[in-house]
């Protein structure tokens, strides 16, 4: 069995996500569990955790939509190599934001909306349909093995609100010996594209005070991403499964 968990405290992007899910796992056994009242997102995971019943585990954001029909195929897939997957991530972490990494240690792919209408997809790098050696990766999509998620558990102490709680818990599974995967062919359209937060520096602090002696320490190259425009999801899809893969 699949099982998802989303902490949502809106009604509607929950029943979205409840439809979608069971629209790509017609004929899987899954479960979508939502945490409606999350105190934060650690918190919300880990209450999920105590719920479920597959053996696989998915921690996905609310407002994410699956562009292509092979998400169980693909989910098996990655996770038949790897023990964490994501959608984007580093393989090199030097600061609380992983982007700041640079160009080379990035990888990844997200669509977002255009911020003067259309799509943008991120493009942090996508040589390849599925990418190890990672050892940090963003929240907006991740997975695990059941046992795999079951050890790692979601330090809602230090972040008990709503950032680095994601860089945090794939960190602790790198450190612990698990295999990371940034997984470029799930192509998730992220309907928010993200706002700024007045407690972000706060939580990105707490982070380099508990990872103060594993974090490595070099020139930082922040957010650099190329981006790719589009006029429709059609259009990205395309994008997102670039030819040069199957060659």
């Amino acid at each position: 069995m699949i099982s998802i968990v989303i902490n949502s405290h809106r009604p509607e992007m929950a029943h979205a996500s409840r439809i979608m899910y069971a629209r790509l796992l017609a004929g899987h056994a899954h479960e979508v569990i939502v945490i409606p009242d999350a105190l934060n997102m650690c918190e919300g995971y880990a209450r999920g955790m105590r719920s479920v019943r597959g053996d696989i585990v998915v921690f996905a954001h609310h407002d994410l939509q699956y562009l292509f029909d092979d998400f169980a195929q693909v989910l098996g897939r990655a996770l038949g190599e790897f023990d964490v997957i994501g959608v984007a991530g580093t393989d090199e972490l030097v600061h609380p934001i992983w982007t700041a990494a640079g160009i080379g240690r990035l990888f990844g792919q997200v669509v977002h909306p255009g911020a003067k209408g259309g799509f943008e997809i991120a493009v942090y790098g996508a040589p390849r349909p599925m990418i190890g050696g990672i050892v940090a990766m963003d929240g907006l999509f991740l997975a695990a093995r059941r046992a795999v998620a079951d050890r790692i558990a979601w330090d809602a102490a230090v972040f008990d609100g709503w950032h680095f709680y994601d860089i945090d818990w794939t960190y602790r599974a790198y450190q612990q010996g698990y295999r990371l995967g940034v997984i470029p062919e799930l192509g998730f359209f992220h309907q928010s594209p993200g706002a700024g937060s007045p407690d972000y520096g706060t939580y990105a602090k707490r982070f380099a005070d508990k990872h103060r002696t594993s974090l490595k320490t070099r020139n930082l190259y922040p957010m650099q991403v190329a981006t790719q425009l589009t006029n429709s999801l059609d259009e990205a899809r395309s994008v997102l499964r670039p030819a040069f893969w199957r060659r």
